[in-house]
């Protein structure tokens, strides 16, 4: 499988990696459904599996229920031979020890690659961990003694990605990146280039913001934005993620033919057709205005959720879909058409879009229409 450099760790990684959230058991609905993630003898054979099959790069965390612990076991006496990239959704750094403590345990490890502050989405977040007593502090206490090689980030914001890597803290950044979902080639990439931190993408089958659908089985006008022709939908997927400047993405496997056809896709990848260009419309964005989802807007007087009305707006304008917005859009319990026009959003938007126009407007065409 291929490989690339992951920016200034000097590791070089296959360009498929393994993301572990999908094997942790989940919740105890889950469970009783049968929905949760897979027992763990199963879950051993898979992520064994994966490591025969050449990925070298695995990703879990403290929040994925016993996915660290399932991860750990099933590599330990190969770990010398693995990436193994964990993550603390905490903001302070007494909290973060007692999660790196429990990390080293689960891993059965004394050394982990890559240690990520988790699911990032609001500068407050950051500022919290940058401060003395914050997160980062303590993984750089851990990195000085030996036990963290490299410091990363993780969150599906990339505006607060790209502040966050630009303090020169972090080496790593992992952030959503679909066909749809597409924001971070804007600044994040580019920036995350020239300071030489390595990419990693995530998310490439889901809409990670809400969280409903695969990419592969999910409306059918939106299966659509990755062709309709001959050829396999999950490989149009991973396709395009893997033309853009990133070192590797990161999967959810739940079985070994799911990793079986990833591994396959990238054996086969030395870039995109130019038909696949095209119906990708691969590096374009949305023309201006278009929300970036910040949230600097936010909070709104009236309760709008501005970021979310927006983006089902953005769906409809540039990705020309239209059942799947106005249905989310209809789910909202606060919808535009109750703004004032106050006006306290516009000055905080960084990117100085005309919110009040823009909710008008998205209202107009979301809405459903009365008699």
């Amino acid at each position: 499988m291929q490989k690339r450099r992951l920016g200034r760790t000097g590791l070089e990684v296959p360009i498929i990696g393994f993301g572990g959230a999908r094997i942790g058991i989940g919740s105890t609905q889950e469970i009783v459904t049968g929905r949760g993630g897979p027992r763990w003898d199963e879950a051993v054979k898979i992520i064994r599996a994966a490591y025969d099959m050449g990925i070298r790069y695995f990703d879990t965390s403290r929040g994925y229920a016993d996915s660290d612990e399932k991860i750990g076991y099933a590599l330990k006496d190969v770990r010398d031979d693995v990436i193994i990239a964990t993550k603390c959704q905490t903001r302070g750094r007494k909290e973060t020890e007692r999660l790196l403590r429990q990390s080293f345990r689960n891993l059965r490890t004394d050394v982990l690659d890559i240690v990520q502050l988790h699911s990032f989405d609001r500068e407050s977040w950051l500022r919290k961990a940058l401060s003395a007593d914050g997160a980062l502090a303590a993984l750089k206490k851990a990195r000085s003694e030996g036990r963290i090689r490299f410091i990363g980030i993780s969150g599906h914001n990339p505006y607060v990605l790209t502040k966050a890597i630009k303090t020169g803290e972090f080496d790593t950044v992992l952030v959503p990146l679909n066909i749809i979902e597409r924001e971070a080639i804007e600044e994040l990439i580019p920036t995350a280039k020239d300071l030489d931190v390595g990419v990693i993408a995530m998310k490439a089958f889901i809409l990670a913001k809400d969280q409903i659908f695969s990419f592969a089985t999910g409306p059918e006008e939106i299966r659509k934005l990755y062709g309709t022709g001959p050829g396999d939908q999950a490989e149009r997927i991973l396709r395009y993620v893997l033309a853009h400047d990133i070192s590797l993405v990161i999967v959810g496997f739940r079985t070994i033919p799911e990793i079986r056809k990833a591994i396959q896709v990238a054996e086969n990848f030395t870039g995109l057709t130019e038909e696949e260009k095209k119906i990708f419309r691969f590096g374009e964005l949305p023309p201006e205005p278009w929300c970036r989802e910040c949230r600097k807007c936010l909070p709104c007087p009236e309760f709008i959720p501005i970021p979310t009305v927006l983006r089902y707006y953005k769906f409809f304008k540039f990705y020309g879909l239209k059942d799947y917005p106005r249905n989310r859009y209809r789910a909202l319990s606060t919808r535009a058409n109750v703004c004032t026009e106050c006006g306290e959003c516009e000055p905080r938007c960084p990117y100085k879009l005309p919110i009040m126009r823009m909710l008008k407007e998205a209202d107009e065409i979301l809405k459903e229409k009365h008699p």
